[in-house]
């Protein structure tokens, strides 16, 4: 199983994997998981049909506690979905 460090806690990669289900059931043509790259400032999470930045303080809050996560976070996050052309 590979493992990320999110604020100095080891942090299992099925918080993306979450997070995308969370986003996928507002829009399916966001499409399945592929591949990943962390950056400074979140993490970079490719799709079969384009790609997503997603900000460190919204990975913290899907692994610590997912509920805090409001549903105004998730549409922008879809709304900010960079299509592959």
């Amino acid at each position: 199983m590979q493992l990320i460090y999110i604020c100095a806690v080891t942090t299992p990669l099925y918080v993306l994997y979450e997070l995308l289900i969370r986003l996928t059931e507002l829009d399916p043509m966001i499409g399945d998981f592929y591949a990943h790259k962390y950056t400074d400032s979140g993490v970079i999470i490719r799709t079969n049909n384009g790609s997503l930045n997603v900000p460190q303080h919204l990975l913290e809050k899907q692994f610590s506690n997912p509920s805090q996560i409001t549903d105004a976070d998730l549409k922008q996050l879809v709304n900010e979905f960079k299509w592959s052309t």
